[in-house]
């Protein structure tokens, strides 16, 4: 009886674990995943106070819409959540979620951070395709001097991706730290395909 203990403990116990994602729905943000609903952390109440009408004003096609959320009681790592969902969906379903760390003044620590996070989601992504870039201009600012620099996973169901964004001071912006979780519905919605 020792001996089948013994052998099923080291069975068990040599089995590999799945500790990588499978795509950007295992991956949280401030508890919050792909596919669930907004309302099982906001209100509608809270949902539509925070809508953002004009958050992608280079997009004709308003299929999906966002909602922003400062310094919420319950968040412990992100300054503020940006959540994207379909324009017409009652159940608020996630399509895209952003976690948003600010660095006023000091973008190099921003730089650090994405460095770390990246680590993190290379061992949760190995078999995801990686795109590093940086210091591309933002579209935003017509007078190109902002910039973001970031790293993509690209996943067969979404994409995971890390943006550090250092605006111009005549930007009415906060530098920031920006880790991104987008359906891949989404991201070709972002993209104009």
């Amino acid at each position: 009886m020792k001996r089948l203990s013994l052998y099923l403990f080291l069975i068990l116990f040599t089995l590999p674990t799945p500790s990588q994602a499978d795509g950007v729905e295992d991956f949280q943000i401030e508890g919050m995943s792909i596919g669930d609903s907004t309302l099982d952390f906001f209100s509608e109440e809270e949902i539509k106070n925070n809508l953002k009408l004009q958050y992608f004003p280079y997009i004709k096609d308003k299929k999906f819409i966002l909602a922003e959320f400062y310094k919420f009681p319950f968040f412990q790592t992100y300054d503020s959540l940006q959540i994207i969902f379909k324009t017409n969906d009652k159940k608020y379903e996630i399509y895209g979620i952003f976690g948003l760390m600010f660095y006023e003044k000091n973008i190099n620590d921003c730089y650090k951070k994405m460095d770390e996070i990246a680590e993190e989601l290379s061992e949760s992504f190995i078999n995801a395709e990686r795109n590093d870039f940086q210091f591309k201009k933002h579209r935003a600012d017509k007078s190109g001097k902002s910039t973001y620099s970031g790293i993509g996973f690209f996943l067969k169901p979404g994409i995971a991706s890390i943006h550090c964004y250092d605006w111009s001071k005549d930007m009415s912006y906060t530098d920031n730290l920006r880790i991104n979780l987008k359906t891949q519905e989404l991201n070709n919605w972002m993209r104009g395909k």
